[in-house]
């Protein structure tokens, strides 16, 4: 009998885990789509207005990419605080709502300056769900699984990538019409909607909620996501870190006076931008604008150009070399 409510109490425990990590990790493939969505979108922005595109130059295309990403850099500061303050639910549902909006209003953009503020409000959602989605995943996870479970959303961040590469070129290929990059665009809000409609069936992290001294809901929380030998030691556990956070209290920039904080954080900041200076990014935005017939803008005429000048070259060197 005994064995046989363990393994009741597993299967429950496990399905409720497999909904919270389903449903949370939607913020990271919507990181991922928006992310590499713009790249297939951008051949066909920079398109006159006759074609459906806006016209855009190669600036105007590097500044409609990189908004997101000035975005994100701002959404991930905000996004972290309030998450501590209004909770890591509230913030999600925060974040899907954003996406929606920002996902109808680049889709609907009738100009470069809209779509660019548009396009900066999807990056504050990017940078939301970035810093949010994996700690609520942390804190609703066990700690066998911790590790495995905050990686899906990576997972999922790759996964809305090749979505939106995927769709991109579906798209493209079989249903070319004048304004296809809205579509493109528009993909998103499908599992925006789906995120704030999921994350209303999920708890609260129990970390937060004892930060805010709501023990009750707390050990309600863990009932759910725990097994019942478990619940008891993690709670306490919880509790007294959160004791112990509140008696240190919390960080401040005198922290870096001492040697190793002042180290670690420094050799954090520099795998990051070692991370980003070799130049990934770029791949994800910009690469099928990279390759021939796709290429758009000033820039991508004048390499053109000079290739074929390149070529007649060689071929009268060619020509005239004597025997």
């Amino acid at each position: 009998m005994s064995a046989t409510v363990m393994t009741s109490d597993r299967r429950r425990v496990d399905k409720r885990l497999f909904t919270v990590r389903t449903i949370a990790t939607l913020g990271g493939l919507l990181f991922g789509y928006d992310t590499g969505v713009i790249s297939g979108a951008l051949p066909f922005l920079a398109k006159g207005a006759p074609e459906g595109g806006l016209g855009l130059s190669a600036f105007q295309q590097s500044i409609v990419t990189s908004s997101l990403t000035l975005g994100a850099a701002f959404g991930a500061v905000i996004g972290g605080r309030l998450s501590d303050r209004y909770g890591r639910k509230k913030n999600i549902m925060i974040v899907a709502v954003i996406f929606l909006l920002a996902a109808l209003g680049c889709a609907l953009s009738p100009n470069y300056a809209v779509l660019v503020c548009f396009r900066f409000l999807l990056g504050l959602a990017v940078g939301g769900a970035s810093a949010t989605v994996p700690v609520y995943l942390s804190e609703m996870a066990p700690v066998a699984i911790r590790g495995s479970m905050v990686a899906r959303n990576e997972l999922m961040i790759v996964t809305g990538q090749l979505l939106a590469y995927s769709f991109n070129a579906f798209i493209a290929v079989m249903w070319p019409h004048a304004h296809v990059w809205r579509w493109m665009l528009v993909i998103c809000s499908v599992p925006a909607v789906a995120l704030w409609i999921g994350i209303h069936l999920l708890p609260e992290s129990p970390r937060w909620l004892a930060n805010k001294r709501r023990t009750q809901e707390m050990w309600a929380v863990l009932n759910e996501v725990r097994m019942p030998d478990e619940v008891e030691a993690e709670g306490e556990d919880i509790v007294r870190r959160v004791e112990e956070e509140a008696r240190i209290g919390s960080g401040s920039w005198s922290d870096f006076r001492v040697p190793w904080i002042r180290k670690i954080t420094l050799i954090g900041i520099g795998l990051a931008a070692l991370s980003q200076l070799t130049g990934g990014q770029r791949h994800h935005v910009l690469r099928p604008d990279d390759s021939g017939d796709h290429r758009s803008g000033d820039a991508g005429r004048s390499r053109g150009h000079h290739r074929q000048r390149r070529r007649l070259r060689r071929r009268r060197r060619h020509r005239y070399r004597p025997t």
